[in-house]
């Protein structure tokens, strides 16, 4: 195992360039394509938000209560069927005035924060300054999280903290720490609050990482705190799901929904139905999750090809979005492209494609060749298994909302292969884990 790089001056002025670089490039977006903040500009690479996450806001800031209408009702009613982070954070906002635009700017100091944390998770993962720097470089300008900060959606705040998560995984697989254990069992709760799909991440990190304890000093007391801070984390929303539905929900009580609606054969527009299913009217509501697996569990049953071929085309449109397969022409602008720069309307499509294709056969390269570090990157190799399961288990979206998070795990690993293949620098990562004077001799 190697161990940590020590800390130089250069490290640190790396950092902060990376820093200065993503808050620039999301900064400009904003301030040139976005309206100052005011608009998502556009070009979107998420799927706009259903209509009750306004009701769900508006209830939230009003009355404090996390109620609004849901797939599954005709009417408001208290609901656990979304995650309750980025609700919350909207509702906090509109306590001011111009509140969207406050969140996008905030937006844009987490994008560069994520930045600079997968800087700090490649540095620590694979004890190299080279690679550290590239993909920090590679999540500063990625053009996906670019176009994000200006959108009200979930993304950048999720892509922030499976980064934090990853870095403080590495940190705390290797050497432990009683507050980095904590803030990471924290950090994966609150992850799962912001984006519920990401819950079985979350479960198999920590598990994880109490197993990783079993051989550090002290370690007990590590996995105690790490396991109490995912808990602990959890418990208050899943008391208060308990008190609403009578079931016991750590996050949300939508995972059969959403099995459903990926499992559904009569569809209207990509996988969700064109209106909530009608033998769910009649049932009652402590009943409708029984029925849905029961559903799920019928069609499955009924035709298997089938059911396998929707997991296929689920799993194409967590990486490509929907949109992609049916159109060679994705990501159509949302708004007239008058107010991008020439050069960028003309080619932003190029962009978005190009990077999409260089980042994946980079990735899948780079995580084959990272074996040599397999201990010290292992958060990122469950990220990159547990991320994308329940988006393939029931489906995606029409574009590429759900995969954003990973991508940051996906240019991690782009880094790594890149300099993989340089003569000198490249030498060392092909020697695998090493010594900290044999990487500081190559770097």
């Amino acid at each position: 195992m190697t161990e940590p790089r020590r800390w130089r001056p250069i490290d640190l002025s790396l950092l902060l360039f990376i820093l200065a670089v993503a808050a620039g490039a999301r900064g400009w977006y904003l301030l040139d394509c976005a309206d100052g903040g005011r608009a998502s500009g556009p070009i979107r690479v998420q799927d706009p938000s259903p209509k009750e996450r306004e009701a769900l806001v508006r209830n939230l800031k009003d009355n404090g209560t996390f109620s609004g209408p849901t797939p599954l009702a005709t009417e408001e009613e208290r609901t656990a069927h979304v995650a309750p982070g980025y609700p919350w954070l909207l509702s906090l906002a509109r306590l001011s005035s111009e509140s969207d635009r406050t969140v996008r700017w905030v937006q844009v100091g987490l994008g560069a924060l994520t930045a600079g944390l997968y800087f700090l998770f490649a540095r620590r993962a694979f004890g190299s300054l080279s690679v550290a720097t590239l993909a920090g470089l590679f999540c500063a300008l990625h053009p996906f999280w670019v176009v994000g900060a200006a959108e009200l959606e979930d993304g950048v705040l999720a892509s922030f903290l499976l980064a934090l998560a990853l870095w403080l995984g590495a940190r705390a697989g290797r050497s432990g720490g009683a507050l980095t254990c904590l803030l990471y069992g924290l950090t994966l709760a609150g992850l799962a609050l912001v984006r519920a799909a990401l819950l079985p991440f979350g479960f198999v990190a920590v598990l994880w990482l109490l197993w990783r304890c079993r051989s550090l000093p002290r370690g007990w007391l590590f996995a105690l705190l790490a396991f109490l801070g995912f808990a602990n984390a959890l418990v208050p929303w899943a008391l208060r799901n308990y008190q609403v539905t009578g079931e016991v929900v750590p996050v949300v009580d939508s995972a059969w929904w959403h099995l459903w609606v990926g499992n559904n054969p009569d569809t209207a527009d990509g996988p969700e139905p064109a209106q909530p299913p009608r033998f769910l009217e009649e049932v009652p509501r402590d009943q409708r999750t029984k029925r849905l697996a029961d559903e799920v569990i019928a069609e499955a049953r009924k035709d298997p090809a089938a059911t396998l071929n929707r997991r296929l085309w689920a799993g194409l449109s967590f990486v490509f979005g929907r949109e992609w397969l049916r159109d060679p022409s994705p990501w159509q602008p949302v708004a007239s492209t008058s107010d991008l720069p020439s050069w960028l309307a003309e080619s932003y499509r190029t962009i978005l494609i190009g990077t999409l294709l260089g980042m994946l056969l980079l990735a899948f390269v780079g995580w084959r060749w990272t074996y040599g570090f397999w201990r010290e990157s292992m958060p990122a190799g469950l990220a990159a298994v547990w991320v994308p399961l329940p988006y393939l288990l029931s489906h995606a979206e029409k574009l590429v909302g759900p995969r954003l998070p990973l991508d940051g795990v996906l240019l991690c690993y782009a880094a790594f292969a890149l300099v993989y293949l340089l003569p000198r620098v490249g030498a060392r990562l092909r020697k695998g884990a090493a010594s900290p004077s044999t990487a500081d001799s190559t770097e």
